[in-house]
């Protein structure tokens, strides 16, 4: 009876893929047959997502019935054999994603929850009143489970289609040049990259939310993008133009976000795109984001308890970036060649890698990030925009046992006593672990700190799956 059940979801897909198919889409018509596989995970979020697209199948039915039922009025022609027909279609599409209401067959997709655990100092929250709702009737706690976090069905299942909607508006308004990867090889295989990325980030999502899992998905997936930037880059100049969005080479510095424009006078999009970033997760770029943080990221690792630094190298980092703005500007008032430029940045760019591997390796903080790049001291004033925030409250014993985990050294004995991280946190939350009164937390207008988190996570996952699409020199 399951499998009976089950076959009708996957019946729609096929019949939504025989449409496309039909009117030449046949990307989307091979989406459309893989997608039921997806099934195979048995995750409540996966399940979810099915239902999502099933309704939006049922959408377009009703929309392709009341096109061709307006054509054939038009032409004269007899239209209500197809009306029921397309209507019946759709409405067993519909029908379709009722399935998964079942209760069996969502018992199969249970897989990955967290099984119930009875903390009496632990509290429940809220996700938008339903995560709240899960706590009550299992009476699960948020505390800390290494065998998972409940309530990841919801933020994974906003992640992905999140990341759907907007690479949707790319893959649909974005023509020159193309953004999408396989749109540039292979026309109309950009929805598949599309549908890809959105199952991604609700993957992703549902792993960021369980707090012990934070850290090292964090560090995995920002080394992944790095990994697929850079190799993009390096095919690119390989000769694989393709790869490049633009055809022309641009150094990956992020100084040159900010100095690239003053420079040119034009090139404001990677700007932009910072801005926007910053608005939405604030310093978090710094964490999540950036292709060359993540080397940085990876030095500091090598040794496991991070050292403390030098205070002046606060007064360091704003002397770099104003040393930067004013050496962009000169640059252009007195018309430097391009060719000047380039090394300046090269340079620059280079001696950022060797603070990496020397300072960052050996002190264990990101020597690199939180001292000389000058686009983290943007990320890191800019930030204050964003009402993301990371907040130490009163039940901090000033333990200390936070500190080893922040490689931004922003949680100096200093900034623990006046209970606020310091300017450098870039929200990346890997400390909420290592604090077992439960003192730090998310903080995001008046939500619950566990609406906040969750909220965090859900906005940086789609980030992070539509850089890995989008973002590319």
């Amino acid at each position: 009876m399951k499998i009976f059940k089950l076959s009708l979801p996957i019946l729609s897909c096929v019949l939504l893929a025989a449409h496309f198919s039909r009117v030449q889409n046949d990307w989307f018509a091979l989406a459309c047959l893989v997608f039921p596989f997806i099934l195979l995970s048995k995750k409540e979020w996966v399940m979810r997502i099915f239902q999502v697209f099933l309704l939006f199948g049922g959408a377009i039915w009703i929309e392709r019935t009341i096109a061709l039922v307006r054509m054939r009025q038009r032409i004269g022609g007899s239209w209500v054999r197809l009306a029921i027909i397309l209507g019946v279609v759709a409405l067993f599409t519909i029908f379709s994603a009722a399935v998964f209401s079942n209760k069996k067959i969502r018992a199969i997709f249970k897989k990955g929850v967290a099984p119930p655990t009875h903390s009496r100092s632990a509290r429940c929250r809220s996700f938008g009143g339903v995560i709240s709702k899960v706590c009550r009737k299992n009476k699960v706690s948020e505390g800390i489970s290494k065998k998972g976090f409940p309530g990841s069905t919801l933020p994974a299942v906003i992640s992905c289609i999140v990341t759907a909607v907007i690479l949707s508006i790319v893959q649909m308004k974005v023509k020159t040049p193309v953004i999408l990867l396989l749109e540039r090889f292979l026309p109309g295989a950009g929805w598949v990259e599309v549908m890809a990325l959105a199952l991604y980030a609700g993957w992703i999502t549902e792993k960021l939310i369980d707090p012990q899992k934070t850290s090292l998905v964090r560090s995995r997936i920002w080394t992944l993008f790095s990994i697929v930037f850079f190799t993009q880059l390096l095919l690119g100049v390989a000769g694989l133009e393709k790869l490049l969005m633009t055809g022309k080479l641009h150094l990956p510095v992020p100084a040159l976000i900010i100095a690239g424009p003053l420079f040119r006078g034009e090139g404001f999009f990677m700007l932009i795109l910072f801005g926007a970033t910053i608005l939405l997760v604030g310093p978090a770029w710094c964490s999540f984001l950036c292709y060359i943080g993540a080397w940085d990221n990876l030095a500091a690792g090598a040794k496991k308890t991070p050292s403390i630094l030098p205070p002046w190298r606060h007064a360091l980092r704003q002397r770099i970036l104003a040393l930067v703005v004013i050496a962009a500007i000169l640059l252009r008032v007195f018309g430097a060649p391009g060719l000047l430029a380039v090394i300046l940045a090269a340079v620059f760019g280079l001696l950022g890698v060797a603070i990496m591997v020397i300072f960052s390796r050996k002190s264990g903080a990101m020597v690199h990030c939180i001292t000389y790049c000058p686009i983290g001291l943007a990320a890191n004033w800019l930030g204050r925009i964003s009402p993301f925030r990371l907040r130490i409250t009163d039940n901090c014993t000033e333990c200390g046992a936070c500190r080893p985990a922040c490689r931004y050294e922003a949680l100096t004995a200093a900034d623990i006593e006046k209970r606020k991280p310091g300017l450098t946190c870039t929200l990346c939350g890997d400390c909420i672990t290592r604090c077992k009164e439960n003192a730090l937390e998310f903080k995001f207008l008046k939500m619950k700190p566990g609406t906040a988190r969750c909220v965090f996570i859900v906005m940086a996952a789609s980030l992070h799956a539509i850089f890995l699409g989008a973002a590319r020199l």
